[in-house]
């Protein structure tokens, strides 16, 4: 390895003093980056920040920027890029294509859901799945709303009470 490192050394000698009196007399020089050069992260957007135009510029098609941007609208922004897979048209195979044109810089707080109030899309939007939602429409069919977390936790599993009971709100005031 020595040895290598030393004949490196030895030609960027040799190169100097024989191509150096060439540079003297040129004193402008062009600096030339290409793509593989630039910061790794300039490559990608924020997803919580970006404009549909930007996205669209970045080769995603106007009707996922829009629902992108809906979907932060509605919920508050991405925490990760997996929420891509919440919104109803990104499969897994538009999901992979996505993720790699993203990232998270922005952090963000999510919105409150009021559960009585969402839609199914909503509800959707913030990780709900099939099951979940016909439990909870199920349960306001029949009772009216949602009043407390001892309502909601006759409507959701233990484990997924847990996962939302910050962000859930009952009522608007």
């Amino acid at each position: 390895m020595r040895k290598i490192f030393m004949l490196i050394i030895i030609i960027l000698s040799v190169s100097i003093g024989i191509y150096g009196n060439s540079f003297k007399n040129n004193e402008n020089f062009d600096i030339i980056m290409s793509e593989n050069v630039l910061d790794e992260e300039s490559k990608f957007l924020d997803i919580n920040s970006a404009t549909k135009e930007e996205m669209t510029g970045a080769g995603i098609t106007l009707r996922l920027a829009r629902m992108i941007v809906e979907y932060r609208e509605e919920t508050g922004g991405f925490e990760n890029l997996n929420e891509l897979k919440r919104i109803k048209g990104i499969g897994l195979a538009t999901y992979e294509k996505l993720k790699g044109k993203f990232l998270i810089k922005t952090e963000i707080e999510k919105k409150p859901l009021y559960i009585n109030e969402a839609n199914d899309q909503l509800l959707q939007y913030y990780g709900f799945d099939k099951k979940d939602i016909k439990n909870i429409r199920k349960y306001l069919n029949k009772n009216g709303k949602i009043s407390n977390n001892l309502d909601l936790m006759e409507v959701l599993s233990e484990k997924d009470y847990k996962k939302y009971k910050t962000i859930i709100k009952y009522d608007k005031f």
